[in-house]
């Protein structure tokens, strides 16, 4: 399994039609970062661009996503650094693999002291060696400008994201489920603040580890905690087009309303992490619309593509209810 990244598509039960504006992106006049490359230091890393993919258990796929890297063009310097959270599978042979025939380096290093997303990535950038670091998943396939695209945009600008395209890797049933957020523009929470998702965020090193990262407490929305927490730090999110990550969705419709439950479990604990910061209370019933929903298209159940979209909504309702149980608030 790969950990998966928090797209626009999966947290579209936060967004709104009320945005807070994104910052546009401004084209770099080079790729260089933060001045020309000096020797590596315990404090400086030595080239421009890390891109981290955390893994568990990702040899199905991953292959396929360290091709697509490889074989990218960049004028600024750059490594791919894979870190394996306790794999037992063949994980460690693919980078290996795909390590010994590219002309781009490609490292292993592991995180077995923790488990979890937000633990292995924060691994990951302790032991990158780039200015910048681009976040990916294990179980998606990058676009072939993409790396190029974040390294340019994180010449200009401290956090980026970039869009993600469903056809590709996803059955037509599947890719229609979750609406379209997030392929043109960052999604949003709330309509309070942007958000980058972990599958495809560009971030600078310094800011990232400034931040103190991802929050390892957080087995979903560690990437939703991050962008709430920049944000009101004053760093903007600039979405970069070019930048696109083909998205990956679970292939089940158990799979898909697992993971609905967990992302709808996420969004009272950051909207309580919203209040504790802020002061904001954010509407309890904003989605309680959606139970209605249910009841109207419960004829999608019918049909495969039907069920896919009714049974992401039931998900998210669901988990909305259990993570309002963990923050002790009410949210429906």
């Amino acid at each position: 399994m790969a950990f998966d990244g928090a797209s626009g598509q999966d947290m579209a039960a936060y967004a709104t039609r009320r945005p807070v504006p994104c910052r546009p992106l401004e084209r770099p006049a080079a790729p260089s970062l933060e001045g020309p490359i000096t020797a590596p230091s315990a404090d400086e890393p030595a080239i421009d661009l890390s891109v981290v993919i955390a893994a568990h258990d990702a040899q199905d796929t991953l292959t396929e996503q360290l091709d697509a890297l490889v074989a990218q063009r960049w004028s600024g310097s750059w490594e791919v650094l894979v870190v394996d959270n306790r794999s037992t599978d063949g994980t460690a042979a693919v980078v290996q693999r795909v390590g010994l025939r590219s002309t781009v380096p490609v490292r292993l290093t592991r995180a077995d002291a923790g488990t979890g997303p937000a633990y292995a990535r924060n691994v990951g950038a302790r032991e990158a060696r780039g200015r910048a670091l681009a976040f990916c998943d294990a179980d998606d396939v990058v676009g072939s400008s993409w790396v190029a695209a974040m390294g340019d945009a994180l010449a200009t600008h401290e956090f980026v994201c970039g869009a993600v395209e469903l056809a590709r890797l996803n059955p037509t049933w599947l890719a229609a489920s979750r609406g379209a957020t997030g392929t043109v523009e960052a999604a949003q929470f709330e309509a309070r603040f942007p958000f980058a998702s972990a599958c495809n965020l560009g971030i600078r090193r310094a800011r990232f580890l400034a931040a103190d990262g991802f929050d390892e407490e957080l087995a979903v929305g560690e990437d939703i905690d991050l962008s709430m927490r920049l944000h009101l730090d004053g760093t903007d999110l600039t979405f970069v087009p070019e930048a696109v990550v083909h998205y990956r969705y679970r292939p089940t419709l158990g799979g898909t309303f697992r993971r609905a439950v967990e992302y709808g479990a996420a969004s009272p604990v950051i909207a309580d992490r919203w209040r504790a910061r802020t002061g904001e209370q954010l509407p309890r019933a904003a989605h309680a619309r959606n139970w209605l929903w249910l009841v109207r298209h419960v004829g999608l159940l019918y049909r495969r593509d039907g069920r896919a979209r009714w049974l992401w909504v039931a998900g998210q309702r669901l988990g909305t209810i259990v993570g309002a149980v963990r923050v002790r608030q009410v949210y429906l």
